[in-house]
């Protein structure tokens, strides 16, 4: 039947294709970590990243150590779409769709050479050069390098692969090798891949799998859940649904850590960012701090980040992208995801909102008594009021002085809100790192004491005026302060 109807044969357009290839969406730190994918599933240990500035002529190599390709393979590597998607793919395989080589390099460069040995075969070569498929109008393999070194390089080695990316116009374009400002571009473009690298591959380089080279400098794991840091993050217990692994973490207060360590574990976006779900893709990270529709980022759930680990086979469960920097769970597993993400957030509420707040009891902590209070007024606008019920506040109040009242009211209606806002947006760090002490100052003693006179010539229970103490800010938060109220 299907031969009756069959007419024309539409091959693509070479030229069209190609170009339409170029527009997939990587940036430069995705793209290079697809072809890092590649060297993974080849069974390298090894991967070399290196670049070198020369205006228009600048270029970018990934090399390893892995198994290599024989001439078929090879071929058949840099052939578009040279794999069937719903091919079976082997436990370490990254890829899915035979086409992130292609599709990776030629968003980035215009000539893209593989060079590659398999032990005890002759080493090989193939270009493709976007300008000659242009010109030609036709898929033509160059068997081309354009610098004997890098063949040097791969044939030192029993074994591996080396990705050339030259004529590099989407990332240096015709600059000249003086140009500062585009100089200055590319090296700050190769430093984000760093750091890219380093998060994305966290557990290959922790597990010693792989090591990643940067120029001959090796990368450090940045593991999103700073579980290096002294105080260590809370972690859940793993629950496991078919083939999916969640496990939430709680990070550490951030001034718990220090400045040093604060501003390195936040990332290039920050803490706030990067709160919400890791997705893993066979312990490659796909997906960093997204809460995917299910939460809002908000303050204080900034503490919770959860691990999300699904293998290969889940690739269409998942809505796999070609770039593999996107995921979308399946309907099944939403509502796990929504209740693990829920526990996390109260975990972190309770750290972020509660620090350092300490209480002696049950009835203690029932009539423990803020300095400030929120309140939302009747056109739904949030104000911030002292409560008067505050132990020192009410002793100012009792001495029926209209000036502390007035002053009091004033205080309330002018809260400095923007500019804290402004504070917290230009550097978290300003309100974040502060460290609350064990031990409580000598003033703070000393008002203590006074105000427990106070309530004691004022014929206050000895009990109940120490209790309406240590129940309020900032008193509750030393224990030691009720040894002095004698």
């Amino acid at each position: 039947m299907i031969e009756c109807i069959k007419a024309e044969i539409a091959n693509p357009n070479p030229k069209s294709t190609v170009n339409s290839y170029r527009s997939f969406g990587y940036n430069v730190s995705t793209a290079i970590a697809d072809i890092v994918d590649n060297s993974i599933s080849a069974n390298a240990n090894e991967i070399h990243i290196e670049y070198k500035w020369e205006g228009k002529n600048s270029f970018i190599s990934i090399s390893d150590n892995g198994d290599g390709m024989n001439r078929d393979e090879l071929v058949l590597a840099m052939t578009p779409g040279s794999k069937d998607p719903e091919e079976e793919r082997a436990e370490n395989d990254l890829g899915r769709f035979g086409m992130g080589l292609k599709t990776a390099s030629f968003s980035q460069c215009k000539k893209l050479t593989c060079i590659t040995k398999r032990a005890n075969y002759t080493i090989l070569k193939r270009c493709w050069d976007i300008d000659f498929i242009n010109s030609e109008n036709e898929w033509q393999l160059l068997d081309y390098v354009s610098d004997s070194s890098f063949i040097d390089k791969v044939n030192s080695q029993e074994s591996g692969t080396l990705v050339l990316w030259e004529k590099l116009d989407r990332i240096v374009g015709n600059a000249e090798s003086h140009n500062e400002s585009v100089k200055n571009a590319f090296y700050q473009e190769m430093m984000n891949v760093k750091d890219h690298l380093s998060l994305v591959f966290h557990k290959f380089i922790e597990s010693k799998r792989i090591k990643i080279f940067f120029q001959n400098d090796e990368i450090e794991p940045h593991n999103p859940f700073l579980l290096n840091l002294n105080p260590k993050s809370e972690m859940g217990l793993p629950e496991k649904f078919g083939n999916v692994e969640i496990t939430y973490f709680i990070l550490p207060h951030m001034s718990e850590i220090g400045k040093v360590d604060y501003e390195n574990s936040g990332g290039s976006l920050g803490w706030f960012q990067q709160q919400g779900f890791y997705i893993y893709r066979g312990e490659r990270l796909l997906v960093a701090g997204d809460w995917l529709g299910l939460e809002k980022k908000r303050d204080y759930s900034k503490l919770a980040r959860i691990a999300v680990n699904f293998s290969n086979a889940n690739d269409f469960n998942w809505q796999l992208d070609i770039k593999k920097s996107t995921a979308t769970p399946p309907i099944e597993i939403r509502r796990e995801l929504l209740r693990i993400a829920k526990i996390a957030i109260m975990k972190s509420a309770k750290i972020y909102n509660w620090r350092g707040q300490k209480t002696f009891s049950d009835n203690l902590s029932n009539n423990y008594e803020p300095l400030w209070k929120d309140e939302i007024t009747r056109e739904g606008i949030k104000k911030y009021k002292i409560n008067r019920k505050h132990p020192i506040i009410s002793s100012l109040l009792s001495e029926n002085n209209k000036l502390t009242s007035k002053a009091l009211k004033l205080l309330e209606e002018n809260v400095p809100i923007e500019l804290i806002l402004s504070n917290q947006n230009e550097d978290p760090a300003y309100h974040e790192l502060e460290k609350q002490t064990e031990t409580p100052s000598d003033e703070l003693i000393a008002l203590a004491i006074e105000l427990y006179k106070i309530n004691v010539s004022q014929g206050i229970p000895e009990n109940l005026a120490k209790q309406q103490i240590i129940s309020a800010t900032p008193f509750n938060r030393f224990p030691l302060i009720n040894e002095y109220l004698k």
